[in-house]
């Protein structure tokens, strides 16, 4: 898009709401307008669910095969192949596409131009009616059924009553997106988007923030078919290509490629280079999915863990539920529990966990924490761990010390590793042995359980690890590793450790967010104006004489758009969430408070130019403290540029890329960030995300003002530098 250099765009428009934790950012969370779900609305939808799982065909998976789906075809005439489920159990047939039809997808998606790019009108139409439980609409609990036949989920209800509100959160941000984007500031790619689907939480994930988000913003997308669970993911594809022509959405907007892993490799490496790939899998698979590709958002892993001061009755159920919620196929459910206990205590524990034969007997009991009874066929064993004898497809294993660095998630299997460390949890060696290694490992979610009244001990591990999801309970209300609700300001993240942030994704994936953002950037047009017009007196003085020193107008223009950013979203830092079933805040953060640094480091040539939007978010906020910037001696020009602002010892160090290398190796610090030549510039709030820590951390307890009193004038909520 060509912006006029004549036109002059109101600073507020860099700060738009999709921002995390912006001032309008917050707003979307605002009740008015969002479903309750409420209890009703959940047992109607149980209630079809159950129906539609008594009356289903199992032969009907295997006589309509999954196939390809082109401009609303169906593509015969491949092999044949079976499907299985997340048992491994044979539940249907999947007919490969060919060459020839793989061929045809690559034309598609490589010719292929969206008729228009506002289909909000027509998406949000088309899914009120896939959503609509009182109006009697067959959607739902077919959702939810096809997810319990194909994923064997046991509580697929909950997660529709949860993305029925949060999808209009995101609606909200997507619109304001979209108005940037219209106002001239941002330009959104409208290249095809792959879909990898992640079974569990597919209608939420895959359907709504993968798919609608992007197709209500114009971008078409590409749903790829799976070696497992890939009947529910298809069922829902053909749902949507029902329903398109109903609501007057062209039907080339979707695509679903059925084919084997070598074609699908064969389909990335023809995507254009701007092809946003979205995919929520394991840590391996991400790193080869960006290795190969540059703008693939990835979604991964972790051990979440639950920590607790003492044992009790209601810690021991607490770990239970973590542990074998979704017959632990959900990717919040616990892998590691610390606390002081005995073999003999643990073993209790496991010895009455309930057992269902089926989804259907599990929405019928309204269970979500079962075992399924035929676990034994996927079970895995591992050495070093013990099964139990009552139980023989849960294993555990306990242990004075923290796991070892190789702990596997052991998907679809109940495995705990227990750290009993004989000595008092609190103490701060042993705070600071934990919080390192929650640094290092990274869990999805981590829940601290202490005294009642006393929040230190919960609040330490906190501002020493750079967790996005974290619950604060007590030994008698527990908090648990299975708990958020984005809607209500429970921001949810699947991060990478931070060293391995780039390798695995090319932003950190926030929900709610946009989800088209993460594939846009800034007009240049229109940072080049807001740079060349823009007075810096207003800065901290070390940040005025950084970016006046700057030489282009379009990177000081991506500097004023981060000021403007970080000031508002600093401004009340943190927000308070919107839920009444807990409470909770969030915002940005600095990076653990550990004696971790963040180092920014400059080649010989680097320029000013390059370094400045690394260096920005620290010059200007509470991060500072925790920064040190690497320079090579010959860089003589950068080093009088940063000793005019004011940089000396300790903040700047003069070394060869050589005594760096070898002098990070054993500081490990948590960023190590490089100047460099800028070719985008993405999101302003994705490119902060890549420097600080953003996320939440909240109180099992309603309204637990002495909470808020405890966590929110804590350091490590960032604050701008005066």
């Amino acid at each position: 898009m060509v912006v006029s250099r004549l036109r002059r765009w109101p600073i507020h428009t860099s700060i738009r709401s999709y921002h995390f934790a912006s001032t309008q950012y917050a707003s979307a969370f605002d009740r008015n307008g969002i479903p309750e779900a409420a209890a009703d609305y959940c047992q109607k939808l149980r209630v079809d669910t159950i129906a539609y799982l008594h009356n289903f065909d199992p032969a009907s998976w295997s006589n309509s095969p999954v196939m390809t789906l082109l401009n609303g075809n169906s593509l015969s005439g491949g092999t044949l192949e079976d499907t299985i489920d997340s048992f491994n159990q044979k539940n249907g047939k999947i007919m490969q596409a060919t060459p020839y039809q793989v061929d045809a997808v690559i034309e598609h998606m490589s010719t292929y131009v969206p008729p228009k790019r506002d289909y909000r009108r027509e998406v949000r139409a088309m899914e009120a009616e896939i959503f609509d439980v009182h109006g009697d609409s067959s959607w739902p609990s077919f959702l939810v059924g096809n997810q319990a036949l194909d994923f064997k989920k046991q509580d697929g209800v909950t997660e529709v009553e949860e993305s029925v509100q949060a999808n209009v959160v995101e609606q909200r941000l997507n619109s304001m997106l979209l108005e940037d984007e219209l106002a001239g500031a941002i330009r959104i790619l409208r290249e095809p988007a792959y879909v990898g689907c992640v079974s569990n939480f597919s209608n939420f994930l895959d359907l709504c923030r993968k798919s609608l988000r992007n197709l209500e913003l114009g971008v078409p997308i590409v749903v790829l078919s799976r070696s497992n669970t890939t009947q529910h993911m298809y069922r829902w594809t053909q749902m949507l290509i029902r329903l398109m022509p109903k609501y007057a959405i062209d039907l080339g907007m979707v695509t679903y490629l059925a084919a084997p892993l070598d074609q699908q490799m064969r389909v990335f490496k023809s995507a254009s280079p701007n092809s946003p790939m979205y995919f929520t899998c394991s840590r391996e698979v991400a790193r080869a999915l960006r290795s190969g590709h540059g703008p693939a958002m990835t979604s991964t892993g972790g051990p979440n863990t639950l920590v607790a001061t003492r044992w009790t009755q209601a810690v021991s159920e607490a770990i239970k539920l973590s542990a074998t919620i979704e017959n632990s196929g959900q990717c919040t459910a616990l892998r590691h529990a610390v606390v002081n206990c005995s073999e003999e205590e643990v073993a209790k524990m496991l010895h009455d966990v309930a057992v269902v034969d089926s989804p259907e007997d599990a929405l019928s009991r309204g269970e979500f924490a079962g075992l399924m009874s035929n676990a034994n066929e996927i079970f895995q064993h591992v050495n070093g761990y013990q099964t139990h004898p009552d139980t023989p497809n849960v294993a555990y294993r306990i242990t004075s010390s923290l796991p070892p660095d190789d702990i596997n998630e052991q998907w679809r299997n109940v495995y705990i590793d227990v750290t009993s460390p004989a000595g008092d949890v609190t103490r701060p060696c042993f705070v600071e042995d934990l919080s390192s290694w929650l640094v290092k490992h990274q869990p999805i979610a981590v829940a601290v359980n202490g005294e009642a009244g006393d929040f230190s001990f919960a609040r330490r591990i906190w501002e020493q690890t750079g967790q996005v999801v974290f619950t604060v309970g007590t030994v008698d209300q527990p908090g648990l590793t299975c708990q958020a609700r984005p809607q209500d300001g429970e921001i949810f993240g699947e991060f990478p450790p931070r060293p391995d942030l780039t390798k695995l994704t090319k932003f950190p994936v926030v929900v709610p967010s946009p989800t088209p953002a993460y594939n846009s950037m800034y007009e240049l047009e229109y940072l080049i104006d807001l740079g060349r017009r823009w007075d810096t007196a207003a800065l901290n003085p070390q940040a005025a004489c950084i970016a006046s020193a700057v030489g282009s107008d379009l990177v000081r223009g991506f500097l004023r758009v981060m000021n403007a950013y970080l000031s508002d979203a600093c401004a009340v830092n943190p927000k308070r969430g919107e839920g009444t079933v807990r409470t909770s805040l969030y915002g940005l953060q600095t990076t653990p408070r550990n004696g971790q640094l963040n180092y920014v480091r400059c080649a010989p040539h680097a320029t000013l130019d390059e370094l400045a939007p690394q260096l920005f978010p620290f010059l200007l906020t509470s991060a500072y403290e925790q920064l040190c910037v690497s320079l090579d001696p010959s860089n003589t020009t950068l080093i009088a540029a940063l000793n005019a602002a004011g940089f000396e010892e300790p903040k700047i160090v003069l070394e060869s890329c050589a005594d760096f290398d070898a002098r990070v190796a054993d500081e490990r610090p948590y960023n190590i960030l490089h100047a460099h030549e800028m070719e985008e510039f993405p999101p302003v709030g994705h490119f902060i995300s890549l420097i600080v820590c953003v996320g939440h951390v909240k109180s099992v307890v309603p309204h637990d003002e002495a909470f808020i009193r405890a966590f929110s004038q804590s350091p490590k909520w960032l604050r701008m530098r005066i």
